[in-house]
């Protein structure tokens, strides 16, 4: 496993900790894991994709206000339940001698804890997309074609349809006219 792959679970975590502000950070160091231990075709169309998934929606969303559904009482718990599951994914992948394949399994993982523990529709979307973006990791180091098409699809339809949601959803951001003229 790279160094990199190690860095994009982390970045992953962040994402269940923080929300959609590491998921450019991830894609790009996602796209890096790729590039340095996949085939060239494969790694190469990944690492657009993980890019592609990573800053399309932090552009999309600064468009919008902030998300403001509440959150409630939060424990710390979410981050450390998925911090725990990436640290045994991994110490069971070094057993099997599979020790590139946990790294977007542990990705997938951070994904699937930030769709269970977060309420607001953001959130659940960079989770969503966080868990695409492992399977993508995992089919590209594992160089599985087919799973590699799944992850391209499962994740142009999650971005698409989280996009779609967010447009429906939130408030525009309100822009400013200049002081001299009123609105008419």
């Amino acid at each position: 496993m790279t160094l990199a792959a190690v860095l994009a679970a982390l970045l992953a975590l962040g994402v269940v900790a923080r929300g959609v502000g590491f998921l450019p950070a991830m894609g790009c160091v996602d796209a890096l894991a790729m590039l340095v231990s996949g085939q060239p075709p494969l790694a190469q169309g990944g690492a657009v994709l993980a890019v592609l998934l990573g800053v399309a929606p932090s552009l999309f969303l600064s468009r919008y206000q902030a998300d403001t559904t509440p959150e409630g009482q939060q424990a710390a718990l979410p981050p450390f339940l998925a911090l725990g599951l990436m640290v045994l994914l991994l110490l069971a992948g070094s057993r099997v001698q599979a020790g590139q394949f946990p790294a977007g399994l542990c990705i997938g993982v951070a994904g699937l804890v930030s769709v269970a523990c977060r309420r607001g529709m953001v959130w659940q979307w960079a989770g969503l997309l966080t868990c695409a973006q492992g399977v993508l990791l995992s089919a590209v180091m594992a160089q599985q074609v087919m799973a590699f098409v799944a992850g391209v699809l499962g994740g142009l339809v999650v971005l698409a349809l989280g996009a779609l949601c967010a447009h429906r959803v939130l408030p525009r951001r309100v822009r400013s006219q200049p002081r001299g003229k009123k609105a008419q």
